[in-house]
């Protein structure tokens, strides 16, 4: 390679007249083109050292710089701010933003090097690196020419400082440089690059629109069923937003800014945002038993039978039920979209569903366990050796557990003062002692209460996980699936404390959400109020890559141009996968499984077609719903001869019910239904058992479902 002349630039402020107006007070900075040290009163630049700039309280006379070529490079002359042409030791006027540059040639073969500017979107700011811009191209930004990249030697150091538009401010480098100095000094020694923020000094609004029965908090708004809040936050501020549905709703989404099932969002106020969330009704799931067994899934425990139990599930959703049958039991499923074993998947629509479960033979267990429970009253709450116990004065499902019998566990009364003479004493079962700490044998069912002096106010702790990882600690169990093991009451005052765990192959990156800061993996929240954190897991990407998460639920699968997610049961699948920022992905959602169909997009996909482009301009999740066609809605009613089946149709189509005795065909009815729940009626000639076989024909094939019903 020929060889090259290289210069060492010395600047005051941010670029030249095109870039930017002169500053007060003026500065100096030093480029070095090639291989070369400049050394003066507060500056050693070139080669490895990046001290390369200097800002005056007032204008200066001149500075005083020398130069020294690298081994095998020869010092050619001054330009720029330095007019002392190829003289040895230059004296620089800095009577405003200067700069002055060192040239260094050499005979040797040097590759060229790439060095550019990237600003973040959106760029309010400018990028550059002289003050003469035909010989210093860099000049980036809004007030520039455009000019982000250079070509320059290897062992340069290239120097640019930055310049905020009007109404913001800089936030930080990135890239080779960090901070928040107004310069930026990098050693091209390989293909290099640097990034500048700027952020805006107006506030932004947060508008919230909630749909249905539920609740929005968080950033000074507090925003109820069916209303539109809207509030100023600081500019670039971090927002923690809860949704907290009524009684008989469920939290089914959110929509905007944000996105997920999880009740806790962070909103990053860098520009104006809009956030919806969706509350609709829950829905009521019936599950009778029958036998010796219990079954338990979504809020469902029941069992052993006869017993017949109902709960509100969210709409929309998928329910697994799990068979606990007794030993020698056989479990025999109805009412299920799809069962295997003593699983059960039930899925929710808009309309009541049913399900029944009948265990056959077995012998009931011998009593294993007995039921502990624990009760709080006042500023406080109860712990246990187990684990198993985070108790309240507002209760909930962790002040009861049930033990293995003649095993022993610890209580522990925790004043919220963390003073222990406001623990005022226990009752029940741990009457007899007077510390904090209770040891009972469970020998038995136990009852135990403990007093703390003080009110009976509890505030809301909820915690959120993004990525792979979990929170643990004051009676959460929180990963980014969500649930009710997000939430967890705890009492005014008390200092209690999380830890945040990364999954296989993630780095936890840090908390957020207000109530807890910095990347330490353990945190203390005072509960002064309801408080919520989000605790954020990564995994590595390359610079310039976009992570896409696509899940699929039922049978079916998405293709894409990453490649294909495919769900092979009805519990469903998620897939990631990575494209190129700024890139965009087309999804297909096809090859529903056997009974099942396309139902739609949610996340940043939405609507019912089964093509979506998501454009990749920061990581992105979409789920794509696949449900039954034809299915059960709920059991068949019996008034006296008058029998009522009720299903539900994902297509339309023309459906076909035989009523069967014994074996025998009695009568054949045909009907046209749309895509939607209904019912049908058969009176019946007399008492017996009887069986209806429905057969749905539609476009994606033919589909059944059996009732067997007994009249009396």
């Amino acid at each position: 390679m020929r060889a090259l002349l290289l210069v060492a630039a010395i600047s005051v402020a941010v670029g030249g007249a095109s870039a930017h107006a002169a500053t007060t007070p003026p500065s100096l900075k030093i480029e070095v083109i090639g291989k070369g040290k400049v050394t003066g009163p507060g500056f050693n630049c070139g080669v490895g050292s990046l001290t390369c700039y200097a800002s005056y309280a007032s204008a200066t006379p001149t500075v005083p710089l020398t130069e020294a070529p690298a081994a095998g490079w020869t010092f050619s002359g001054w330009t720029d701010g330095a007019t002392c042409g190829s003289a040895t030791g230059c004296p620089v006027p800095v009577s405003g933003d200067t700069t002055a540059t060192a040239v260094f040639t050499t005979t040797a073969a040097v590759q060229s090097e790439t060095f550019g500017v990237a600003l973040a979107s959106p760029t309010t700011g400018t990028v550059a690196n002289g003050s003469d811009p035909a010989n210093y191209p860099i000049n980036c930004g809004t007030t520039g020419t455009g000019a982000c990249s250079l070509t320059v030697l290897q062992g340069s150091t290239i120097t640019v400082d930055e310049q905020p538009d009007a109404g913001n401010f800089f936030s930080g480098w990135g890239g080779s440089c960090g901070g928040t100095a107004v310069s930026c000094a990098v050693y091209v020694n390989g293909n290099d690059f640097v990034s500048a923020t700027w952020v805006s000094t107006t506030p932004t609004t947060l508008e919230v629109q909630v749909s249905g029965g539920g609740a929005v908090t968080g950033g000074g708004i507090s925003c109820g069923a069916g209303s539109t809040c809207d509030k100023q936050e600081p500019p670039n501020s971090t927002v923690g937003l809860t949704a907290t549905p009524q009684s008989g709703y469920a939290f089914t989404g959110w929509g905007m800014a944000c996105n997920g099932l999880q009740p806790s969002c962070t909103v990053q106020m860098n520009i104006s945002r809009t956030v919806t969330a969706e509350f609709d009704p829950l829905v009521p799931l019936s599950v009778t038993v029958t036998g010796l067994g219990q079954v338990s899934g979504g809020a469902i425990t029941c069992g052993p039978g006869p017993q017949t139990c109902t709960a509100g599930e969210p709409p929309n959703s998928n329910v697994t039920l799990t068979a606990a049958p007794a030993t020698g039991a056989s479990v025999f499923w109805s009412g299920c979209a799809s069962s295997s074993g003593v699983t059960c998947t039930v899925a929710m629509g808009t309309t009541p569903a049913s399900v029944t479960v009948t265990f056959s033979g077995g012998t009931a267990p011998p009593v294993a366990t007995f039921s502990l429970s624990v009760s709080a009253l006042g500023d406080g709450y109860v712990t246990s050796s187990t684990g198993n116990i985070y108790c309240t004065v507002a209760g909930g499902t962790e002040c009861t557990a049930n033990v293995t019998g003649n095993t022993s566990l610890t209580l522990s009364a925790v004043p919220a003062s963390g003073n222990t003479a406001d623990f005022t004493g226990w009752t029940g079962d741990c009457s007899t002692f007077t510390a904090t700490t209770c040891t009972l044998t469970m020998t038995g069912a136990k009852t135990v209460g403990a007093n703390f002096a003080g009110g009976n106010t509890t505030y809301l702790l909820t915690g959120q996980v993004v990525g792979n990882g979990s929170i643990a600690g004051a009676g959460l169990h929180c990963t980014s699936s969500g649930g009710s093991s997000c939430t967890s009451p705890q009492a005014a005052s008390a200092n209690v404390t999380l830890s945040a765990s990364p999954g296989f192959g993630a780095t936890f990156t840090g908390w957020s959400g207000g109530a807890c800061a910095g990347s330490s993996f353990v945190c203390t929240v005072s509960m002064t109020n309801a408080k919520s954190v989000t605790a954020t897991f990564t995994t590595a990407t390359e610079p310039g890559v976009e992570r896409l998460t696509i899940s699929v639920s039922g049978l079916g699968s998405v293709s894409s141009t990453g490649g294909a997610c495919t769900s092979t049961t009805a519990k469903g699948t998620t897939c990631t996968q990575e494209y190129s920022q700024d890139g965009r992905a087309t999804l297909v959602a096809s090859a529903p499984g056997k009974g099942f169909v396309f139902a739609g997009w949610a996340g940043a996909c939405t609507g019912k077609k089964t093509t979506c482009d998501v454009t990749m301009s920061a990581a992105e999740a979409v789920t794509a719903r696949f449900v039954h066609v034809f299915a059960s809605a709920k059991r068949p009613t019996v008034a006296g001869h008058r029998v009522t089946l009720y299903f539900a149709a994902g297509e339309a189509g023309k459906l076909t019910i035989v009523e069967t005795r014994a074996g025998k065909k009695l009568a054949v009815r045909t009907i046209r239904v749309k895509a939607a729940a209904g019912k049908a009626v058969f009176t019946v000639a007399r008492s017996g058992r009887y069986v209806f076989t429905a057969t749905l024909v539609s476009h994606s094939g033919t589909h059944a479902v059996h009732w067997a019903v007994r009249v009396q």
